[in-house]
């Protein structure tokens, strides 16, 4: 499975689809972890409290993992997750080889193990007590899903409205669409006909409706790809578009200088807004 550079909704999506399918109604035996940042500011003791415990749930809130595990009594921990820039999970069986980079390692009661793998260590795991999900600052102030809960365009609209910043910049604020990033800001926007550096204000009704489709048909479409990747590769690790040997599925990511997919006059420019690299076409993103 190949997609984007970093984890956005989507990417975050399917590596909640596969722990469950992966973890959910096993045990955790054992875990083990690297002294690294990504337990910041906890240490591999904190994790103690997960063993003895079965997996009963996993929730993808925007780009965070949320786990649920329970005891035999009923009492219940959590554990947050979040992919950073490089995590993945990943699934091996006992004894295997560790993936690459490997930091963090829940070892499951059918004998295989579940490997957090990060490679920058920018990601986070982290136990919540009683899975008290709702206490994590890291989930105060989100905006509703858009893959569960879908795009409320007046809602949108509002909040744009009152932005000066450019567009591509107001999409990447998690208070507005949680889990777009990136990759899916740059997609959404190709496929709105939208300049990624106009004023988020500027925008009108019908241009934030777009928007809206936009960001839904991207994230869908960019799950719904992955899905079928795995169908044709079953077993295969998740690759990122900038690892080596990746292909690049997106339509402006990355595509500087290429001929526009859609109009086929016009070359893919690049920019950068907010410090990071946009992409867009400047005869449909006029």
């Amino acid at each position: 499975m190949r997609s984007s550079a970093m984890p956005e909704l989507p990417e975050v999506e399917i590596a909640a689809r596969h722990l469950r399918r992966w973890g959910v109604g096993r045990k955790v035996v054992a875990v083990e972890a690297d002294d690294t940042r990504v337990l910041r500011p906890d240490r591999a003791a904190s994790l103690r409290p997960l063993v003895g415990k079965r997996l009963v749930e996993v929730r993808r809130v925007g780009k965070n993992l949320l786990l649920a595990f329970a005891g035999g009594r009923g009492e219940r921990v959590g554990a947050w997750s979040h992919l950073g820039m490089t995590g993945k999970w990943l699934l091996r069986d006992r004894g295997d080889e560790p993936p690459r980079w490997s930091r963090l390692r829940l070892a499951l009661d059918d004998g295989r193990v579940l490997h957090y793998g990060d490679l920058r260590l920018f990601g986070r795991f982290r136990v919540v007590p009683g899975a008290r999900f709702e206490e994590l600052p890291e989930l105060r102030g989100l905006g509703p899903d858009p893959l569960d809960e879908g795009i409320d365009v007046a809602r949108l609209a509002e909040r744009l409205g009152k932005a000066k910043r450019p567009i591509k910049v107001a999409l990447l604020d998690q208070a507005l669409i949680p889990g777009v990033g990136n990759i899916q800001a740059s997609e959404a926007l190709f496929r709105a006909r939208i300049d990624p550096r106009r004023e988020a204000r500027s925008l009108t009704a019908a241009e934030v409706r777009r928007l809206a489709d936009g960001v839904l048909s991207s994230v869908r479409e960019t799950v719904a790809r992955m899905e079928e990747d795995e169908r044709r590769e079953p077993g295969r690790d998740l690759a990122y578009v900038e690892e080596p040997g990746a292909p690049n599925p997106f339509a402006v990511y990355e595509r500087a200088g290429e001929r526009c997919p859609r109009c086929r006059k016009a070359t893919i420019e690049r920019v950068v807004l907010g410090g990071r690299s946009t992409y867009f076409c400047p005869r449909c993103q006029k």
